[in-house]
């Protein structure tokens, strides 16, 4: 599977007889979870289960332990669920944690990936996808660096591992909610019933460490230019903003 978000490196290419020039081998990011074989050498199917709070944490303990038992400490960056869950506590369960990071190389993604098998061998209740990398797959490679570099920035903590092998850190709240309304928009039999409260809470955080001012239109729909998202300004005045009032004492969060 191609991932848009992981351009290959061109290698050094050798030029033989006749002029025609053969490139070197090229670095393709992994994606994780890496496709498996059963016991058969067939392709093991993807099961998709909800995994609450406390087992997803447990779950990441001990992929942090894996990781720091090898010497290690990596740090990725988590979209969707996994943040309302462990972060928000806006709900009570989710179905995976979706990682990314463009400084998230190769290295670290076998590493993670054993964890995750591992993990996932010992707790078959988390399913078989509970850890991946989906979201880049979706990402160019400049705007996969713009929105790492956004999150280290922004700093927000979802886990950390007791021994700190593993630190996840939430996506910026800018991007997580112009990604939840563009899957409200052109999202088809993938938009959820949670989309739009993900959408409002995700809105909250960033007004307010913003100065707790609501955010001009015109604002959001740049970063949906920028993010390469679906958005209008009626599904903010129409939508969102009668969603927010009801969470939040009556505000509005755009203007």
């Amino acid at each position: 599977m191609g991932c848009a978000g992981s351009k290959p490196t061109k290698g050094k290419g050798r030029q033989p007889a006749g002029g025609l020039q053969i490139g070197a081998p090229q670095d393709v990011t992994i994606h994780i979870p890496r496709n498996r074989l059963d016991a058969q050498g067939v392709p093991i199917q993807p099961v998709t289960r909800d995994i609450d709070a406390n087992t997803l944490r447990q779950a990441l303990e001990r992929v942090s332990h894996y990781i720091a038992s090898r010497g290690q400490h990596i740090s990725v960056i988590a979209v969707g669920g996994a943040v309302n869950t462990l972060y928000l506590r806006s709900r009570r369960t989710t179905h995976d944690v979706d990682v990314f990071g463009s400084d998230f190389n190769n290295n670290a993604r076998h590493l993670v990936d054993e964890a995750m098998h591992e993990t996932q061998r010992a707790m078959p209740q988390l399913g078989t996808d509970w850890l991946n990398t989906e979201t880049q797959m979706w990402l160019s490679g400049r705007l996969h660096a713009e929105i790492t570099q956004a999150a280290r920035v922004q700093n927000v903590i979802v886990f950390q591992g007791r021994d700190k092998g593993l630190t996840i850190l939430a996506a910026p709240w800018a991007y997580a909610f112009s990604a939840k309304i563009n899957r409200i928009l052109t999202g088809g039999s993938q938009v959820r019933p949670y989309d739009l409260q993900d959408a409002v809470t995700y809105i909250h955080r960033y007004i307010q460490v913003h100065g707790n001012r609501p955010v001009p239109v015109k604002v959001a729909l740049g970063w949906a230019r920028q993010y390469h998202h679906e958005m209008t300004e009626s599904v903010l005045r129409d939508r969102v903003n009668p969603a927010y009032r009801r969470l939040y004492g009556g505000r509005n969060a755009f203007v």
